[in-house]
């Protein structure tokens, strides 16, 4: 079997998965913009803060153990489903409690309502049905992109249509939750496989022992994706944290989703040529070099023209995010080699290396955002971000010649 091919078929599906939903995100973020002020965008920040910290410490790693095991999915299926229902619950408690503490940090009184009703997303997400992953696992990827493109579009119509009516920050959270829904329903209406709540302990210890090595990288993960909006929340407050969440949409988040698209559709590529190490070489460069030409022809317009696409996406109460703009693309380009290069790691199980270009990532932004935060406002906390991608990208480097070695 070619898998190169179907590294590279599936990346494509994933990437005209991503460019529909950049289309769909820019319509939506195009209207909410208009409706809404950079305050709610920081309210919203942060609680997404809350729900993605909750996550990331409670990660059972199902989906993963799943795609890794040479066992069939039916085999997991009952157990996987209690422990992610389990887990949902847990979220959700520990939601309520980091609600009081944001409230207080961010001085902020609507923060723990958001919290409180995005809380019950992890809840209600638990009990979507596991067998969802045989998409991924059986490189049907066409039907993957289009069950997750759903997903985005229902989000975002029920956002607009709720930003119409209300004109608030609750317009976003309860889309979070409408969504949420939708996804448990159309995970057992497209499936005739349906989990049962039974729990047998040898088949859910292999998941969680398996989550043990996956934690630590996925906390590392949450903490380089949102330590940013942390952060600034305190520093600049949430008006500043407005224009930066819209800057980020606009720019690195455009090229880091492309680079997750190629990360989600290479791990079960790249797991079944673990054992062919030359053709796992070639997969990976071919995968890495046709998402670097990717992003960087999607980056190029934006890096040229940003006063125009900002004033076109966001409209003019938005240019304070024009000076934003270029270092965040240049950054968002930097991460998306470090995100294809942990599908790598990760169908290796080489976890170490990508744990340590994580933590040390995440250091240095926080250090660089700080202070270089404290001098020259959002500005210098953007070009901390950026210095930080650049002197952790050789870690990249070094971990990828060790991972392809013949």
């Amino acid at each position: 079997m070619n898998y190169t091919r179907l590294s590279l078929a599936g990346f494509s599906w994933q990437t005209l998965y991503k460019g529909l939903l950049m289309l769909v995100a820019l319509a939506k973020i195009s209207v909410l913009a208009r409706l809404l002020g950079p305050e709610a965008f920081g309210l919203f920040s942060l609680t997404l803060i809350a729900l993605g910290i909750t996550e990331s410490l409670t990660q059972t790693g199902v989906n993963i153990t799943i795609l890794q095991s040479n066992r069939p999915i039916h085999y997991f299926l009952n157990s996987a489903w209690v422990i992610a229902i389990l887990r949902g619950f847990l979220i959700g408690i520990i939601m309520l409690l980091l609600g009081l503490f944001m409230q207080n940090y961010y001085q902020e009184p609507q923060l723990l309502p958001l919290i409180s009703v995005a809380a019950l997303v992890p809840v209600i997400k638990g009990f979507i049905n596991p067998y969802i992953v045989i998409l991924h696992k059986d490189l049907r990827f066409f039907q993957d992109s289009l069950y997750r493109f759903s997903l985005v579009l229902v989000e975002s119509l029920v956002a607009i249509f709720l930003g119409l009516l209300t004109h608030s920050v609750w317009a976003l959270v309860w889309a979070l939750l409408f969504s949420a829904i939708f996804e448990v329903i159309l995970s057992f209406v497209a499936f005739k496989t349906k989990p049962k709540f039974i729990y047998l302990h040898s088949r859910g210890k292999t998941i969680l022992e398996n989550a043990r090595f996956l934690s630590v990288a996925t906390i590392l993960n949450y903490l380089n994706e949102n330590a940013d909006n942390f952060l600034l929340g305190r520093l600049v407050g949430t008006y500043f944290l407005g224009i930066y969440h819209n800057a980020y949409s606009l720019s690195h988040k455009v090229n880091y989703d492309f680079s997750k698209s190629a990360h989600h559709s290479t791990i079960p590529i790249f797991t079944k040529l673990v054992d062919k190490p030359e053709r796992l070489s070639r997969a990976f460069f071919k995968s890495l070099l046709a998402l670097l030409v990717f992003v960087i022809v999607i980056s190029l317009p934006l890096l040229i023209f940003p006063h125009f696409f900002v004033n076109l996406v966001l409209g003019e109460k938005w240019l304070e995010a024009v000076p934003f703009l270029r270092p965040l693309i240049l950054a968002g380009i930097i991460q998306s080699i470090s995100n294809l290069s942990y599908a790598l790691f990760i169908a290796k199980k080489q976890y170490q290396i990508m744990n340590r270009h994580l933590l040390s990532s995440f250091i240095l932004m926080t250090v660089l955002i700080i202070w270089w935060g404290s001098q020259a406002h959002l500005m210098g906390a953007v070009l901390g971000i950026l210095t930080a991608r650049i002197i952790s990208l050789p870690l990249i480097v070094i971990g990828i010649l060790q991972a392809t070695k013949k």
